[in-house]
């Protein structure tokens, strides 16, 4: 269990099993080097309220307690933040809100395919409600949409090579292999 996304005047849903996976997290090698299960929070300040990002690392060595949260954690918060305090109307062609489900909804789909490593996607708002992420990088270009009706779909482009690929966003090892291309 790791990350969850949310305005602190929410409450907050925990997610089980393999709903998110912090790829981040180390094996363990022994178990004389475990701890107790260990929960760190994280507050994003946004305009009057704050975002928080609970990290719970089960049976983690202790020396591996304190690192540090990925460095795609901190600007992909901000970006979803960022979207979800947008205005309906906020493209002036009716533009919806874009809710926590769609943030939760991708936040899964990120941590079983980002690495410590990875970098940060852009959060792009869709009109419907739902939410883009991009990277463009290295003649590349992946984007995974979020719609508000639809399950999520990626668009894959190697502009080198000349190849594409398209298709639905749950299959979750695909889209880690074409992200560490990208990286």
């Amino acid at each position: 269990m790791a990350a969850i996304a949310l305005p602190l005047f929410q409450p907050t849903t925990a997610l089980t099993g393999n709903q998110f996976e912090s790829r981040w997290e180390q094996p363990v090698t022994s178990s004389a080097a475990l701890s107790k299960p260990k929960v760190r929070l994280y507050k994003f300040p946004y305009g009057n309220s704050a975002y928080r990002v609970v990290v719970t690392e089960n049976l983690v060595p202790a020396a591996l307690i304190d690192n540090p949260l990925p460095t795609w954690v901190g600007p992909t918060v901000s970006g979803f933040m960022r979207v979800q305090s947008l205005p309906e109307n906020w493209d002036s062609y009716g533009g919806k809100r874009i809710g926590s489900d769609i943030v939760i909804q991708s936040l899964s789909i990120l941590g079983q395919i980002m690495d410590s490593v990875s970098p940060a996607p852009s959060v792009v708002p869709l009109g419907d409600g739902g939410l883009q992420l991009e990277w463009h990088r290295n003649q590349q270009d992946l984007e995974i949409v979020f719609t508000a009706d639809e399950l999520p779909q990626f668009y894959y482009k190697d502009r080198r090579a000349g190849t594409e690929q398209q298709g639905p966003a749950g299959d979750v090892s695909n889209l880690a292999r074409l992200l560490r291309n990208i990286s």
